[in-house]
C-alpha cells in the first residue's frame, strides 16, 4: 500500500512514529529509505514526536530546577532553588561547603542527591540532599595509589545511581605520570552503599573536560582532544566511546565550538560556528536517536543567537534554553520566538549552573 499511498501521507504517517522506530522503518522500501534518511524530514519528525515539545513529568510537583553560581565577593557558592513548571523562585542561600575552593562544580542530581566537586588539588567530593539536610557531606578520601613514586592529577567526576545494585556511586578519573614521564589515566568509583573508593581495572580514557551530561546510569563527558564522547555505565562499570556526526556535516562551520548534553533522554550535542572575531554566529542542536550509534545523528534545530548570549547550560520545558549573557547573568531564551528572559540571577568567572532536580 505504501507504494500507492502520496507522499505528503506518507510524511503524515511517520511523523506520528517515534524517532527510535524511524531507524527500522528504513528497510521497508527504498523509497522510505530516501525519506526517512533526509535530515529535514528526522528533524520534523523529532519536532512533532515532541523530543522538545514533549511534556511528560513537566508538572510533576516535586520537579524543581536549581540555580548555582560562586559568589565574587565571598566565594561561596549560592544556590536558588526554583519550581520547575514556573521558575518561581523557592529559596536562595549560600551553601556553606567544608572548605574554600577556586571554583565549585556540580556533578549531576540523580533521585534525590546531589554531587559536587571542587577545584582543588585533592579534588574533594560531596554529596548533598537538599530535601533532608543543610549539610553537605565530604566523601572519604580516595585511598591512596597503589604505586609509590609516581605523580597522580585527580581529574573529572561522574555521578550516577546503579539500578541493579540500588546504589549510587561516583566515578573519578586521575592522571598518573610515570617516573619516565610517560602519562596514563585510571579511574576509581565510589559506592554509597559499601562508603569506600576501589580501583576499576579498565583502559580508561584521557583527557576528558567539564562539558559533561548525566543521562539514566550513564554519565557523558567530552574528550576534546580526540573528539568524541566518552560513556561510564554505573552498573555495568564499563567506559564506551561513541563518535560525534561524521565530519562532513560540519564542513561548512569553519571554525566552531560543541558541548555535549541530554534532550529529554536522547545524549544530544550543540554546535557553535564561530565568525572571525570568535563570536557564535547560530545554534545547531544534533541528536543522537539510537545511543551510541554514529549513523543516527540527526540535526534537530539550527537557530540564530544573539551575539551577547556566550554559554548554553540546559534546556527546559519544551523550547526553552537556559544561557549565560555577558555580563554573567543568566538568561531564559525561547527557541522558537527568539525572545529572552532575565532570571536576575549571576554570578563570576563563569560559574553558573543549572540543574534538574527532583525530590527523592
Amino acid at each position: 500500500m505504501a507504494t500507492y499511498l502520496p507522499v505528503e501521507v506518507v510524511v503524515k504517517i511517520l511523523s506520528r512514529v517515534p524517532p527510535k522506530s524511524l531507524i527500522r522503518l528504513k528497510c521497508v522500501s527504498k523509497r522510505w529509505h530516501a525519506l526517512i534518511g533526509n535530515p529535514d524530514f528526522l528533524s520534523k519528525n523529532l519536532l512533532n514526536h515532541s523530543i522538545i515539545a514533549q511534556n511528560s513529568n513537566e508538572d510533576d510537583p516535586l520537579r524543581l530546577i536549581l540555580f548555582f553560581a560562586q559568589d565574587s565577593d565571598t566565594g561561596n557558592l549560592i544556590h536558588s532553588f526554583r519550581y520547575y513548571d514556573s521558575l518561581h523562585c523557592a529559596s536562595q542561600t549560600p551553601l556553606n561547603l567544608p572548605s574554600p575552593a577556586p571554583h565549585y562544580y556540580i556533578a549531576a542530581s540523580c533521585n534525590g542527591l546531589l554531587c559536587l566537586w571542587d577545584d582543588t588539588v585533592r579534588s574533594d567530593v560531596y554529596l548533598w540532599n537538599p530535601a533532608t539536610s543543610s549539610e553537605v557531606k565530604a566523601l572519604p578520601a580516595a585511598s591512596s595509589h597503589r604505586h609509590t613514586g609516581l605523580r597522580v592529577f585527580p581529574g573529572q567526576v561522574g555521578f550516577g545511581f546503579d539500578s541493579r545494585s540500588n546504589d549510587f556511586k561516583v566515578v573519578r578519573l586521575f592522571q598518573v605520570v610515570e617516573e619516565d614521564g610517560t602519562e596514563r589515566a585510571e579511574a576509581q568509583i565510589y559506592s554509597l552503599r559499601c562508603g569506600s573508593w576501589r580501583l576499576l581495572d579498565l583502559c580508561v580514557p584521557n583527557y576528558v573536560n567539564s562539558r559533561t551530561a548525566a543521562l539514566d546510569g550513564v554519565f557523558l563527558w567530552y574528550a576534546d582532544d580526540d573528539d568524541i564522547i566518552v560513556a561510564f555505565n554505573f552498573t555495568d562499570e564499563e567506559f564506551r566511546t561513541m563518535m560525534f556526526p561524521d565530519a562532513r556535516f560540519f564542513c561548512d562551520y569553519g571554525e566552531y565550538t560543541r558541548t555535549v548534553t541530554d534532550l529529554k533522554g536522547y545524549v544530544a550535542t550543540m554546535v557553535f560556528p564561530l565568525d572571525e572575531r570568535k563570536k557564535y554566529m547560530h545554534l545547531d542542536i544534533w541528536v543522537m536517536i539510537e545511543f551510541g550509534v554514529r549513523e543516527s545523528w540527526t540535526r534537530l534545530l539550527s537557530i540564530q543567537l544573539p551575539l551577547h548570549l556566550e554559554r548554553p547550560l540546559r534546556f527546559w520545558k519544551n523550547r526553552g534554553l537556559f544561557m549565560e549573557n555577558s555580563e554573567g547573568q543568566l538568561v531564559l531564551y525561547d527557541l522558537f520566538a527568539q525572545t529572552e528572559t532575565n532570571l536576575h540571577f549571576e554570578g563570576f568567572g563563569r560559574t553558573l549552573k543549572v540543574v534538574d532536580y527532583t525530590l527523592g
